[in-house]
């Protein structure tokens, strides 16, 4: 004790024997880098890019939840009513201010946002090839950011560079103003981006400029500036640099990660060691246990069940007879038994939120997991844009654009339809129109682009109006709520309560 109090009494002697306070406080902290003497070195640029992929690969399963659950392609599942609480919210259409998933992903995009701002502002006098790509890069990731907040949130606070505290609390942007922020990044950044094939072998998880091109288009696309969104895809579609796997059941799997048909996928690790850099979904979105058995599917036994399909996404690819993507895309009850000696009942039961459906694009493959000691993590990537897509909306945009193109549109979707063995269509106009809506559903269930095409045709309102309605019990019967279902306040998520809190500038939409 005396040892303690000689040592601390020589502590107190020192600071008094200090020329002031104020110099002893004013030090530099040991072994930290203070953001001015931070992206001077190519590592260090690099360091910072990669901490905004960081956040885009992110909150997996909110980010799988949101968009599929809003669709009218999943519903919430799990083992019983209100396991997935925030789930059964979302495709019922009785979400609040306060849902997570919602708050999760708005915040996650600004976190994009924030880490994208450090480095552009940090890097305005760019003085060699890899800051000046790094700023493209940077550029493209910040548009996708914002891209899905306009679509998701509307006006939302646009902000550009690194704020102080005392500017935290930013107000709503205009729609116009976002759209235009959005077309600047993307067009400056597109020449400053390699090309796929020029990427290396480290780099094929970053955005090219393909990438860019394809978002360029789609964000005129949804603008409606079909014109200048078909020259978009069309610079996509004849560079050369993508083409269709001929396997449509590898789309989304391990195997064909990076391929040809890949213009953006978020990067995943099934490695047990790096577990942040996994996906999360096998474990909460893969069948229900313990009433799913796998037979030899290949598919994990131990999973929480959300983001099961819902029924109208089978009878779809039924009505459509297609069956090439249908089997890639989900399995039946039936089928799982047939084929496979498995099974989805306990005591003739199915679980709570189910139809029986057994989910295969973005599955929980055991084969793309460390195995089932590990199921609760997996390392399939996300796929972001694929090729596919980008011939769809290049259909549309020809198909809808001030001197329609039907040739080209129907070159295009057809060519999505050849791989998959439906005959090619023939019709023109209106009819055409709805047909690539058609095929987009098929095509590219569960990934993350239904709901917002529903809210960009104008289509929400109708298709999802009885949405949640009748959620399956399991046992033949039905919970009602006759209260679910889009209504006017749904063309726009609310920003969340914790925002407002934050942000009294921040006008909430309409209806919330």
């Amino acid at each position: 004790m005396k040892l303690k109090k000689y040592i601390y009494g020589l502590f107190l002697i020192g600071i008094f024997l200090l020329p002031g306070c104020e110099d002893f406080l004013d030090t530099t902290q040991m072994g930290v880098t203070s953001q001015n003497d931070f992206y001077n070195t190519d590592e260090e640029v690099t360091q910072a890019l990669y901490a905004i992929y960081d956040k885009i690969q992110s909150d997996n399963v909110n980010t799988f939840q949101l968009k599929n659950m809003l669709s009218d392609d999943a519903l919430a599942g799990g083992g019983g009513r209100g396991d997935n609480s925030w789930g059964e919210k979302l495709d019922e259409y009785a979400y609040g201010t306060n849902n997570s998933i919602i708050t999760a992903n708005f915040t996650k995009y600004y976190q994009i946002i924030y880490t994208a701002n450090l480095l552009i502002n940090n890097l305005e006098n760019a003085d060699t090839s890899v800051k000046q790509v790094a700023v493209a890069e940077a550029k493209t990731l910040r548009a996708y950011a914002y891209f899905e907040l306009v679509t998701l949130w509307g006006p939302v606070p646009l902000v550009t560079t690194a704020l102080n505290p005392d500017e935290y609390a930013q107000p709503n942007a205009t729609i116009q103003e976002l759209w235009a922020q959005i077309e600047a990044d993307l067009s400056e950044a597109i020449p400053d981006l390699p090309l796929k094939s020029a990427q290396s072998e480290a780099q094929k998880a970053n955005v090219s400029k393909g990438t860019a091109q394809a978002w360029l288009g789609k964000a005129y696309l949804y603008q409606e500036k079909y014109d200048q969104a078909a020259q978009q895809f069309e610079a996509v579609i004849t560079s050369g640099e993508y083409e269709l796997v001929d396997d449509f059941s590898t789309v989304t799997r391990e195997a064909s990660e990076f391929g040809p048909e890949s213009v953006f996928e978020i990067s995943y690790t099934k490695e047990v060691s790096s577990v942040t850099e996994c996906t999360w979904i096998v474990a909460f979105c893969g069948p229900r246990s313990p009433w799913f058995s796998a037979g030899t599917s290949g598919i994990s036994e131990t999973a929480w069940g959300w983001v099961e399909p819902r029924q109208g996404l089978y009878d779809a690819f039924i009505e459509a007879d297609d069956e090439v993507r249908r089997k890639a895309t989900l399995m039946s009850e039936e089928e799982l038994i047939n084929d496979f000696g498995g099974s989805f009942r306990i005591d003739g039961n199915l679980p709570y939120g189910s139809y029986g459906l057994v989910r295969l694009k973005h599955g929980a493959w055991v084969a793309e997991t460390p195995g089932e000691a590990f199921h609760t993590i997996g390392g399939v990537n996300y796929r972001v844009t694929r090729y596919s897509d980008v011939l769809l909306m290049a259909a549309e945009a020809y198909n809808r654009m001030s001197s329609p193109n039907d040739v080209k549109a129907l070159e295009y979707v057809n060519m999505v339809r050849e791989r998959v063995e439906l005959p090619a269509l023939t019709v023109t106009g209106n009819a055409l129109f709805e047909a690539i809506k058609t095929e987009r559903r098929l095509e590219l269930a569960f990934e993350f682009v239904r709901y917002q095409d529903l809210i960009r045709w104008g289509d929400a309102a109708d298709v999802l109006a009885d949405q949640g309605k009748q959620i399956p019990r399991g046992d033949g019967t039905f919970f009602e709520f006759p209260d679910a279902g889009f209504k006017e306040k749904h063309w726009l998520l609310p920003f969340p309560e914790s925002e407002l809190l934050v942000n009294t500038n921040i006008v909430q939409n309409p209806g919330w």
